[in-house]
């Protein structure tokens, strides 16, 4: 990393690149939706009709979707010459169960994938994709708490897949057994002695990932070995802190994986995705109240060269 690039984490303000406004300050990334952004998700609540008749995004966050959808179709070719398992996540498996495609007004993809054919991934693939010389893996480590992969196109600023690991506990849980662990999780990211070291990390991925494999077994999986036989619960990897009041699924809600319609092609989703919607959304048939917005990529800057290189890649 260049001089210009490690200053700029010292501090800088970026209000160009993605609809957020960014700030550095001692390599602590602080971000907020630019109001500007927030006032057009207006105009999905004005629609009178349900929600998953929406219609589609248009123009230049169309494009988004559909460079995004590219992304994805790249990485399920991977993950199927390799046998790894993966699942639409997050934002993208409601899509695909709300609206058989992208929520209309998003602009990133949210993957699921077990610990250790994340780990073989990274392995294979950390030196760049055959074919794809456009396309790198990095990792989203900001100063924050949270280190996990990112599939970016060099010339295409936020196209990006996010990528999210999953880890096997060692044994089925019950619900309360799920939420303690759940709390005890928060507490151990949250420690002070353990946010204080992640500004020293910022260019270290490797160091980071090190750090969070050693609190998992340690402090949650208590240096118990994982026998996947037994089929036990899952948890949302430390990697990232997720904002939700229970990490943990039973394994019989993920696997087996099925496959679900998702833009006119078939990939895979969790086994039974109305339960991890409502464990992650609640009422996820209803418009949300807020945060109808893109969230990651400024459809402004797809302008000129940029955006011949986005109709290209789509193409």
């Amino acid at each position: 990393m260049s001089l210009k690039d490690n200053l700029k984490y010292l501090f800088s303000i970026d209000t160009k690149s993605t609809n957020r406004v960014i700030i550095y300050i001692a390599g602590i990334r602080i971000r907020f939706i630019k109001p500007s952004v927030k006032e057009s998700g207006i105009e999905y609540i004005k629609f009178k009709c349900p929600v998953s008749e929406i219609p589609k995004a248009e123009g230049t966050l169309r494009n988004i979707q559909l460079a995004d959808l590219k992304m994805m179709k790249i990485f399920d070719e991977l993950c199927k010459e390799n046998n790894f398992e993966y699942w639409l996540d997050f934002g993208n498996l409601l899509g695909a169960v709300r609206h058989k495609g992208f929520i209309p007004w998003d602009d990133d993809v949210d993957l699921g994938m077990p610990r250790e054919d994340y780990e073989k991934f990274i392995e294979l693939y950390k030196n760049g994709i055959p074919n794809y010389e456009d396309l790198y893996l990095e990792f989203n480590n900001n100063g924050k708490n949270k280190c996990f992969l990112k599939i970016l196109h060099k010339k295409l600023p936020n196209i990006a897949i996010d990528i999210f690991p999953y880890d096997y506990y060692y044994k089925k849980t019950d619900l309360e057994e799920k939420l303690k662990i759940t709390e005890k999780i928060g507490k151990v990211r949250n420690k002070f002695y353990y946010k204080l070291l992640c500004p020293f990390f910022i260019n270290q991925p490797q160091k980071m990932r090190k750090r969070f494999k050693k609190l998992t077994d340690k402090y949650i999986l208590e240096n118990h070995k994982v026998d996947k036989n037994i089929e036990p619960s899952l948890f949302y990897g430390m990697d990232y802190p997720h904002p939700y009041d229970n990490y943990f699924f039973d394994y019989d809600k993920i696997f087996p994986l099925k496959t679900i319609n998702y833009e006119g092609i078939d990939f895979p989703c969790p086994n039974d995705t109305d339960f991890v919607l409502t464990q992650t959304f609640g009422d996820y048939m209803q418009l949300p109240e807020k945060d109808c917005y893109p969230r990651h990529t400024n459809s402004n800057g797809f302008q000129g060269e940029e955006g011949k290189i986005l109709e290209d890649f789509i193409k």
